[in-house]
């Protein structure tokens, strides 16, 4: 049986996954930075976010086993552990202060969603 966590290094610009992917994992970042980024109608890329070192990103996809929502590419060298779906749901099952700790870092990044789209909003309106 394949173990349920796995280490990964990433060189600068390795793309982790990409937007449509299975969300078979979440990641944990060990080393470096990631960036978030969502494929624009015209081609281009927006980034959503940078994550640094002890930040999971991937968590929706191993919770909710969806596609992936956005892509997920190396900001310089990066380490990071992923964690099986099934370990990371066990770990919200029986580990409650880290899912509380998950959860708060979810609704930040839900609060920050929400920012950015009043604001577009606000700026469609002028």
């Amino acid at each position: 049986m394949e173990s349920a966590v796995k280490r990964h290094d990433f060189e600068d610009g390795a793309v982790i996954f990409r937007k449509g992917d299975p969300g078979d994992a979440a990641y944990l970042i060990t080393h470096g930075q990631v960036e978030i980024v969502q494929e624009r109608r015209d081609g281009e890329t927006k980034s959503v976010a940078v994550l640094s070192r002890g930040e999971y990103f991937g968590e929706m996809g191993a919770i909710d086993e969806k596609p992936r929502s956005a892509s997920a590419i190396a900001k310089g060298p990066v380490a990071c552990m992923s964690v099986s779906q099934e370990a990371f749901m066990d770990m919200l099952l029986n580990r409650p202060q880290e899912s509380i700790d998950l959860l708060k870092v979810l609704f930040e990044r839900l609060r920050k969603a929400n920012e950015r789209l009043a604001r577009l909003e606000e700026n469609q309106g002028d």
